[in-house]
């Protein structure tokens, strides 16, 4: 039988996907390149997908997901935390959203370790995954056009 924590994990995992929503279509207005914006926007889209489909998420076949393996970069780990309210340009943007997606990542894992309910391991778990997508596409980027930009 599936439990209300993993219920509760969901809706709070939906939550988080509207405030990383939130934040990126907040964040177009400190984005001046045109492709920059789109590909904000297409974060923002995700961001959207993903709370849908928790929203639909059906519990009961939990245990038939399997998580995909993603390579972390580590990139976000180097660079200075920024605040929300320091952000000042798009390299802030991207700054502050992989710093949100490696917390979001980071507490997910967390979460995971210190549950024995096996559901709720292996949503926390998928969930983890999920973050560390976002938080490696934001890496890419950032590599891609940041660091070339030196």
């Amino acid at each position: 039988m599936v439990t209300t924590d993993v219920k509760e994990i969901i809706k709070q995992a939906a939550e988080q996907e509207e405030k990383a929503y939130k934040f990126y279509t907040d964040a177009l207005k400190f984005v001046k390149d045109a492709a920059a914006k789109l590909w904000i926007k297409e974060l923002a889209a995700e961001e959207v997908k993903h709370k849908e489909m928790l929203l639909k998420f059906d519990v009961s076949k939990i245990r038939k997901f399997k998580p995909d393996k993603v390579q972390d970069l580590h990139i976000a780990e180097y660079l200075v935390d920024k605040d929300v309210t320091e952000i000042k340009d798009f390299q802030d943007v991207l700054i502050v959203a992989m710093k949100k997606e490696q917390k979001s990542y980071n507490f997910y894992v967390s979460m995971a370790k210190s549950t024995d309910n096996a559901d709720m391991k292996k949503l926390c778990k998928i969930l983890a995954q999920e973050e560390l997508k976002h938080k490696h596409k934001i890496e890419l980027y950032y590599d891609d056009i940041i660091f070339k930009e030196d």
